[in-house]
């Protein structure tokens, strides 16, 4: 929601109790300039924003003069940017920071910790603030928090990742209470930065050990062997992305956490057979499971054999699956490690609310290869495998070429009435015939189709 002279109070008591609305309740400043009675308005309304959302470079000199009373109650202040030069800002930041007693949950921009807000940090008033902080995420490039497979890492250099190091390791020296904690691709061009960044996540961490449910760290911080000894008992969700020497850190990282209920890895090239045993061991107490490789691969006398995908099936508790590949200039082995028939077979059915392929089939390794089942006509042998996921609520099959023709599309829209989210982009099967369809076909609930 963004605060705008024309949303008058009458129209927010109409909407306060709209489910979509109710859960955010987030108040958005990105104006240049921000006219006296939209403050007004703002403070007019201060009983229903839960969430702040800050556009640090575009409100420039007005950050400061925030009403106060606006931020009291807030519990989620988020201030991004994509300016480098902040130095002017940091006052209007401090006076946010200082505003928010019941903050549990801030997100920076890596482009605010660029510039010095030591003194911000070191003050007393913001270190009350946050010392009951339960959620930080470092915002990436994009001002986007999506965990650590975002490709939108950045490169640091000279007095910003001084500024960089000096900020994370006053807010490791603040935080104790962490439930969350979520960090982007962060890359220093000097090795001697990378690992003292490294080391001060590390800190932040240790600090939270004994709160921390929800973990996503840069991938170097993987190649260190001080994580390998972290003990997080309450841990719950994990996002990891690994190099190849990094695997064994992430496989006996797994080994002493047995409480995940959410996992989401992604390895550079191919996972080795350490880390996939253990991961399997992990699958049944799963209920959200991704996973990103240009190779699964599984070994029997050290040549690599097709996956055995059937322990999918014994994850009881999955709600959530999703396999990717990133683009691969070669695709003639891909058939070997799972395509998308021998995957839905395996999977748990009916249970599933999310499902999701990426970058799965092609020319060459189709997503269908009906070869192993009974001798039934195609279309009729997909239909009935994906009939057996009717209680999906989001769906995607992004990249995956010749998934989704027409008629899969129609049995899509007609018969799994429960989606609300549909993503078939690049499905080059599917013509706009196929994508027209959908708008007779009576499925109201798909309120998100991306073509």
């Amino acid at each position: 929601m963004k605060a705008c002279r024309t949303v008058s109070r009458v129209f927010l008591e109409l909407i306060e109790t709209y489910k979509r609305f109710k859960d955010s309740q987030v108040l958005v400043f990105t104006k240049e300039n921000i006219p006296l009675n939209d403050w007004n308005f703002a403070r007019g309304a201060v009983w229903i924003w839960r969430c702040i959302r800050i556009d640090v470079n575009k409100l420039r000199g007005l950050l400061w003069t925030i009403p106060s009373e606006l931020l009291k109650d807030v519990q989620f202040v988020s201030l991004f940017s994509e300016e480098i030069q902040l130095a002017r800002m940091v006052p209007g930041i401090h006076h946010v920071l200082t505003s928010s007693p019941k903050i549990v949950h801030l997100q920076l921009a890596t482009r605010l910790l660029e510039s010095n807000l030591n003194d911000v940090f070191a003050c007393s008033a913001v270190q009350d603030n946050l010392k009951d902080l339960r959620r930080l995420d470092i915002l990436g490039r994009n001002n986007r928090c999506t965990g650590n497979h975002d490709h939108t890492h950045s490169f640091f250099e000279g007095e910003h990742t001084d500024n960089i190091l000096k900020n994370c390791d006053q807010l490791a020296s603040t935080l104790h209470r962490l439930e969350s904690v979520n960090f982007p691709k962060m890359r220093f061009c000097h090795r001697r930065q990378q690992t003292e960044i490294q080391t001060t996540i590390l800190e932040l961490l240790q600090r939270n050990c004994k709160t921390l449910q929800e973990l996503s760290v840069p991938l170097d911080v993987w190649k260190q062997k001080d994580i390998v000894k972290m003990k997080l008992p309450r841990l719950n969700i994990l996002t990891a992305t690994v190099y190849k020497t990094s695997q064994d850190n992430l496989t006996h990282f797994l080994t002493n956490h047995d409480t995940l209920e959410e996992l989401d890895v992604a390895v550079k090239k191919k996972f080795g057979k350490n880390l996939f045993d253990v991961i399997k061991q992990r699958c049944p107490n799963l209920k959200k499971f991704h996973l990103k490789a240009k190779k699964f691969v599984d070994f029997v006398g050290g040549s690599e054999q097709i996956i055995d995908w059937t322990f999918l099936g014994r994850m009881t508790r999955l709600r959530d699956f999703k396999l990717s590949r990133p683009h691969c200039k070669d695709d003639a082995n891909w058939e070997a490690y799972g395509n998308g028939t021998r995957l839905l077979e395996c999977l748990p059915r009916n249970q599933l609310e999310r499902l999701g392929f990426r970058g799965i089939g092609g020319r060459i390794c189709e997503f269908w290869r009906l070869n192993s089942l009974e001798n039934e006509p195609a279309l009729e042998l997909k239909l009935n495998l994906l009939g057996g996921f009717r209680n999906l609520r989001c769906l995607s099959f992004f990249r995956c070429p010749d998934a989704v023709d027409d008629l899969i599309m129609r049995f899509i829209v007609t018969e799994m009435t429960s989606l609300e989210e549909l993503e078939v982009s690049h499905c080059s099967n599917l013509t706009d015939v196929g994508l027209a369809g959908n708008l007779e076909d009576g499925s109201d609930s798909i309120r998100n189709l991306k073509g």
